[in-house]
């Protein structure tokens, strides 16, 4: 392979995965000098017992703990000032993340106001963030957005109707805790989607123009566990299925720390935001039409990916095998309940403003990287074949 630049590759967070991580909350948490801790979690993650059960570990380590758990499932400018406040009166100095990609999206974004003042929208975009955060711990309960090893964060502007987006090394979290535990008692759903998110991850990492082989290494071998692992532990809950998307999940999260992603986040990103669609399942609506755009600039490596999930392609080559993949793709996502298209889920396709999802869908950093160069007219068409 030649390559015309030098390839930088980094993963500065500390992982420790497996059943039980989540017990070593407090002595990671006392390596970092922190004295009171804020956990950043949803109603859903208190309601199931995983913020009782991470306080008490805490607690145990000699470690004061406060908790804001009221994170929206597209965590917003207003869930940031209302954790930010939580943190200033109970004088915290460290922050753990629980939660799925919006929990712990939301404790970046504390860690953020924290370190610089002022609010969270002052700091969108790429390496725009002063200051260090404060200690970061994050524990991921899905096996999705790989939050817990990114320099990523995406917050919602809800008076504006628009996702703000910050890329910055300062939001690597110090330390993740990935144990399957937190993720074993998730509704299928939940577990189906988010791991489409990851499977979205990993796909879009191999196929877009800025991959090389140490990134390949994480994402083909992401794509495989998922792919194998996705109906079994969604539709028979096997633990050891659910423990290899919950490594698949982080190592697609170290993967695009380093090349972003391609066409599917950039179409499905602005349909979260204004159509309310949880972000695994746009992107599992999105990835089989996106992959499908691609064939012409990228077949063989969409047969790779065909064959890591284990499509019956056969002798097949070319754009035939590549279509075969896809179609193995469109069939795994169907077998675990996530819908083919956005009215399938329940959105009313007759308010969406397609010229305007798809200039949204330009600003994305990935678009660049797309194999297949994108105009807004192939948006368009994209959005046309999902709605």
């Amino acid at each position: 392979m030649v390559w015309d630049s030098v390839h930088p590759f980094e993963c500065p967070t500390r992982v420790f995965f497996g059943w039980g991580a989540a017990g070593q909350v407090g002595e990671r948490l006392k390596e970092l000098g922190v004295s009171k801790a804020l956990i950043v979690s949803d109603p859903g993650i208190e309601k199931a017992g995983h913020v009782a059960t991470v306080a008490s570990a805490i607690e145990d380590a000699g470690i004061g703990v406060a908790s804001y758990t009221g994170v929206q499932p597209n965590p917003t400018v207003g869930n940031v000032e209302a954790g930010y406040a939580v943190y200033v009166t109970q004088q915290c100095d460290g922050i753990v993340g629980l939660g799925g990609g919006s929990a712990m999206d939301a404790a970046k974004g504390v860690g953020v106001v924290a370190a610089n003042g002022g609010n969270i929208a002052d700091y969108t975009g790429r390496e725009q963030i002063p200051f260090d955060l404060p200690p970061l711990v994050c524990l991921p309960t899905t096996c999705g957005t790989g939050s817990e090893v990114t320099f990523n964060a995406v917050i919602t502007d809800e008076t504006r109707h628009i996702k703000l987006p910050y890329v910055s090394r300062k939001l690597a979290p110090r330390v993740a805790l990935v144990d399957p535990n937190l993720v074993v008692g998730a509704p299928a759903g939940v577990i189906s989607s988010t791991a489409a998110d990851a499977l979205s991850h990993a796909i879009e990492c191999y196929i877009n123009t800025a991959s090389d082989p140490l990134i390949d290494a994480l994402t083909i071998g992401a794509i495989r566990m998922i792919g194998q692992n996705l109906a079994a532990a969604v539709n028979e809950r096997d633990r050891a299925a659910i423990a290899q998307l919950s490594l698949a999940s982080t190592m697609a999260g170290i993967a695009f720390n380093m090349n972003a992603n391609a066409v599917v986040h950039a179409a499905s990103t602005p349909v979260t935001a204004r159509h309310d669609v949880p972000h695994g399942v746009a992107n599992a609506i999105f990835l089989p039409a996106g992959l499908r755009f691609c064939i012409p600039a990228a077949p063989d490596r969409i047969v790779e990916i065909g064959r890591a999930i284990g499509a019956p392609i056969g002798d097949l080559t070319g754009e035939a095998a590549a279509d075969v993949a896809v179609t193995a793709l469109e069939q795994l996502f169907s077998s675990v309940g996530l819908p083919p298209t956005l009215s399938a889920f329940g959105v009313d396709v007759s308010k969406m403003d397609l010229d305007e999802l798809a200039a949204d869908a330009m600003k994305s950093r990935s678009v660049p990287l797309n194999p297949r160069p994108i105009t807004p007219e192939d948006l368009v068409a994209l959005y046309r074949k999902v709605m």
